[in-house]
């Protein structure tokens, strides 16, 4: 639900060449391995990429990396997985959040969604991107999504990650994410780092300098990983 808009600043701070995918826009089908293998499809032919994975977006961007072993036109060399976990796990809100899609979907729903997702909302364009955004979006999309997220697990599956440079963020005021749901996942992954920012569920667009400094970083492991590999 969150639009993809948020890694804009972010990513340009990066200075690295970068683009989104609106994964709730497309048809379907919107459980986890069903959109990762889209994304697969949507970026094949660039090559080396890092992906950069918010909040839903982290278990996509795992299964995504998972599902693009063994191919030639794409090799997935770094990961920045934010605001997430390795599952839903004490995450209590999770269930409540389809149900109120189901039942309540519109503008009132979508502000307290938007409020819970940053301890510091953004002001003027990108708050009223955010805002308008789910109406682009059908309400049983994102319900299915988020229910094949609960029914998601990443602990048995991150050991079968390829070595790849790997940054966990996690904001401090996060009321959705636990930092233990941050150790937990960095913790699962062999060499991943873990960094907590002063932010709250969105720290790509809350903090957007630090967390560009995360991205490249990784990029920056991911080059050398490479050359030295030569």
């Amino acid at each position: 639900m969150c639009n993809p808009l948020v890694f804009a600043r972010s990513a340009a701070q990066t200075g690295l060449n970068a683009f989104a995918l609106a994964w709730l826009e497309d048809e379907g089908a919107f459980d986890m391995a069903s959109i990762a293998n889209r994304i697969v499809e949507a970026v094949a032919g660039e090559g080396d990429i890092v992906i950069a994975g918010h909040s839903l977006g982290t278990p996509l961007a795992v299964l995504t990396t998972l599902a693009a072993r063994g191919r030639t036109d794409l090799r997935v060399k770094g990961l920045v997985l934010s605001n997430s976990g390795a599952n839903t796990q004490g995450h209590g809100d999770a269930s409540a959040i389809v149900r109120r899609i189901e039942q309540e979907w519109g503008e009132p729903m979508w502000k307290t969604f938007a409020e819970r997702c940053f301890h510091t909302l953004p002001q003027g364009a990108l708050l009223d991107e955010i805002l308008a955004y789910p109406a682009r979006l059908r309400s049983g999309a994102v319900a299915q999504a988020i229910r094949s997220q609960i029914e998601t697990d990443l602990l048995p599956v991150l050991s079968q990650l390829p070595a790849l440079p790997v940054a966990v963020v996690h904001g401090e005021y996060d009321v959705a994410r636990t930092l233990a749901h941050a150790r937990e996942l960095s913790g699962a992954i062999a060499g991943a780092s873990l960094h907590v920012l002063p932010t709250g569920h969105t720290s790509c667009a809350e903090d957007p300098l630090a967390f560009a400094d995360i991205a490249r970083a990784v990029a920056v492991r991911a080059v050398s990983s490479a050359r030295s590999t030569r």
